[in-house]
């Protein structure tokens, strides 16, 4: 059966209708005030009665998919439009006998409802929302979850009530929930009818043009026939600054800054407000706002209660099946998208067999690779492709070091100097100030996370799927689209359940830019090198070898790594020395050997004249490395723990009764004893190495120059 508009439509869109009501009024009605009513009447019946037609059938054809249901909003509308019908109908039979007051006049009354009716059908911010059954597709949370977001919206709201805050920015990680959260203070304003609000949803693909139209259209204005961008921003200022309402503007998904202005958006406290979203905290201090609110993960208890919510009532969790449910979520880290698109892929799945199967492929982010992808990776891959080389570069080595782990500031930097990641600068100081401005960066676009350590030092952390993200693309299994080349990578976790760990030849090939192994267990796991291998690889700048155990690396190991900087050795347990093949890595910046703490010989280092960091902390070295002396670039000696080392060779103490040292050493790190101790062939070499002298490393000291 059709409804009434349907029916309407079908009788030439109402006409049979409204000729009745017209001939009804022309008969009773002798003022020619009276007539203009009519006619005006005609046309907004049957303006409404289209909309209405065209609104069923639209909202039909959604609900058919099990995914959408109509809002409240446009359901309700809907309803008093239909209320209308009857008492159109009714003013034919009332004829010519209806005598009642101007004010009464029942064309004036439908008249007054009518076009209400037909300018709010003008304001519906879609007619549809997300239903909770959408299997498969991530859907964000018809309500809060997390006391994170509660205090958000709590601080929030008194910025929108006080009289001189007229902007708010809110920022955080892609898939965080700042729609969520936004939607959320949509709600609460339209419940106060001294507000308008409107929403824009501003997206990726953007320019000014662009966004006027998207504001245009939710202001019910036509800009089609305006090609100059200030004539369209003059036409939209005049808009706003007509409305009898407090405007509240939420611009929602803003990825770069503009100029509000040049847009037409007037803000005003008391005329038109701004919300935005976007990931980068930079934006909201370009478009200046007042008042910025970061959004941060959930907490494991949260995040546990949105995954249940949105996995539904099946399959029950419980025993083995909700500890393994919960390992999925710790992968999803707090992320609310990524919980949600995982949530709706395991939904319906009772096996425990399928169960372990994910968590097995969430691991390695395989799980519901194309959601992911489509809803994460994109809005994160976007993100990264917006950085210059330099910090894509910079970024991308922070995926070098294990999950979850909070990186510290200086030691990246570190590594971003000793790859020559960044531009070359004229001293130390100001590479770690390059250093330091890039991570900046990083956090204020969300794809680093501030935080500290145990010990309190400033460091950052890489979110999961932000890492994910980061190895994809050096693995190659991104369709991301980069100008120059993309660094290849070769990462990995070992632990929980090897012992033992025989590198594997065919992953190390020779478009390989860094390789990174490190262990999370205790003891030590051991990584066994095969004998006489050789990789190719020509590339290979930054090779990370961190706590793990090798007993023995052959020489014939580095001897086609032409290309390497970086070698970091770190917490070796079993290597007791370094083979000869080391001494001909002649692009080596950084050779990190601290706490190898059975590392007693280290070959000849003659040749390495580009070294600049060279640490033998906690080893037993009985000998600084031959050739020393010819590191003409070395600038930080680390000597600290090293009980073996008696006394420094005779080039540091006399060269034609003078003092010799590499003219760039600007610190010599060590215990204050251990320096006291040592013999000195001459008395005045130690007088002239004591200002290079320091107990402290990065902590509080800064180069000189």
């Amino acid at each position: 059966m059709l409804p009434f508009w349907g029916k309407a439509l079908a009788e030439k869109t109402g006409e049979k209708v409204i000729e009745k009501t017209v001939e009804f009024a022309l008969e009773n009605c002798t003022g020619r005030s009276h007539m203009d009513n009519v006619q005006s009447l005609k046309r907004n019946w049957q303006e409404l009665s289209c909309k209405a037609f065209d609104v069923e059938q639209e909202v039909n054809r959604e609900e058919m998919s099990g995914k959408k249901k109509r809002k409240s909003e446009v359901d309700n509308w809907l309803k008093d439009v239909k209320k209308l019908s009857p008492e159109i109908d009714a003013l034919e039979t009332r004829g010519s006998s209806l005598r009642l007051p101007l004010k009464e006049d029942p064309v004036g009354k439908l008249q007054f409802q009518v076009k209400d009716l037909v300018d709010q059908s003008r304001h519906f911010d879609g007619l549809v929302l997300d239903t909770c059954d959408n299997i498969g597709e991530p859907c964000l949370p018809t309500k809060l979850f997390g006391v994170k977001f509660d205090e958000a919206l709590k601080r929030i709201w008194p910025c929108l009530v006080t009289d001189d805050i007229s902007s708010i920015g809110i920022y955080g990680m892609g898939g965080v929930g700042k729609t969520t959260l936004a939607r959320h203070i949509e709600y609460h304003l339209l419940e106060k009818n001294n507000y308008r609000v409107l929403w824009v949803t501003v997206s990726q693909d953007f320019s000014v043009t662009s966004l006027q139209d998207k504001i245009a259209n939710v202001l019910d204005i036509n800009l089609s026939s305006r090609d100059e961008e200030d004539a369209r921003a003059r036409i939209l200022r005049d808009a706003f600054r007509k409305m009898l309402k407090l405007i509240v503007l939420i611009l929602d998904d803003v990825w770069e800054e503009f100029c509000l202005d040049r847009v037409g958006i007037p803000l005003h406290p008391n005329k038109c407000r701004l919300i935005l979203t976007t990931r980068s905290l930079e934006v909201c201090n370009r478009i200046q706002c007042q008042r910025k609110f970061a959004l941060q993960t959930l907490d494991t208890g949260e995040a546990w209660d949105l995954f249940k919510y949105k996995l539904g009532s099946e399959p029950l969790l419980q025993g083995d099946l909700e500890s393994i449910a919960k390992s999925i979520v710790e992968e999803c880290d707090g992320l609310p998208l990524g919980i949600i698109t995982v949530a709706g892929s395991m939904r319906g799945v009772r096996d425990i067999c399928e169960w372990r199967n994910a968590l097995e492929q969430l691991k390695t982010c395989s799980i519901g690779y194309h959601e992911m992808e489509r809803d994460v990776f994109r809005i994160l891959e976007w993100s990264f492709n917006r950085l210059n080389e330099c910090q894509r570069n910079c970024f991308l080595y922070c995926s070098l070091y294990p999950e979850d782990s909070k990186l510290k500031i200086k030691e990246l930097i570190d590594l971003f100097i000793w790859a020559e990641l960044m531009q070359e600068r004229n001293s130390w100081s100001q590479e770690f100030d390059q250093g330091h401005t890039i991570l900046n960066k990083l956090i204020k676009v969300c794809l680093l996370e501030e935080t500290r350590d145990y010990e309190g030092d400033d460091c950052v952390k890489m979110h999961d799927l932000v890492r994910d993200m980061a190895l994809r693309i050096t693995d190659g299994k991104s369709n991301l689209q980069m100008n120059g080349d993309v660094p290849r990578f070769l990462v990995k976790s070992i632990g929980k359940g090897n012992s033992k760990v025989t590198l594997e030849p065919k992953k190390w090939t020779e478009d390989l830019h860094a390789v990174s192994f490190h262990s999370f267990s205790y003891p030590q796991l051991e990584i066994k090198v095969p004998p006489a291998w050789s990789p190719n690889c020509p590339k290979l700048s930054t090779l990370l070898l961190s706590d793990v155990s090798i007993e023995e690396i052959p020489d014939s190991f580095f001897r086609h790594m032409c290309g390497l900087k970086v070698l970091n050795l770190s917490r070796c347990e079993g290597i007791t020395e370094l083979p000869n093949s080391v001494s001909d890595l002649v692009n080596l910046t950084a050779l990190i050997l601290k706490d190898c703490r059975r590392l007693r010989s280290v070959p000849p280092l003659g040749k390495l004249k580009q070294l600049r960091d060279l640490d033998l902390s906690d080893t037993k070295i009985e000998d600084l490395p031959e050739g020393w002396e010819s590191l003409v670039n070395l600038e930080r000696l680390d000597l600290n723990q090293c009980p073996n080392l008696k006394r420094l060779p005779l080039f540091l103490s006399t060269i034609n009764g003078s003092p010799s040292l590499p003219s760039t050493l600007h610190k010599i790190r060590g215990d204050k004893e251990w320096w006291e101790s040592l013999e000195w062939d001459n008395p005045s070499a130690k007088n002239a190495l004591d200002p290079l002298f320091s107990t402290l490393w990065w902590d509080n000291w800064r180069p000189l120059v």
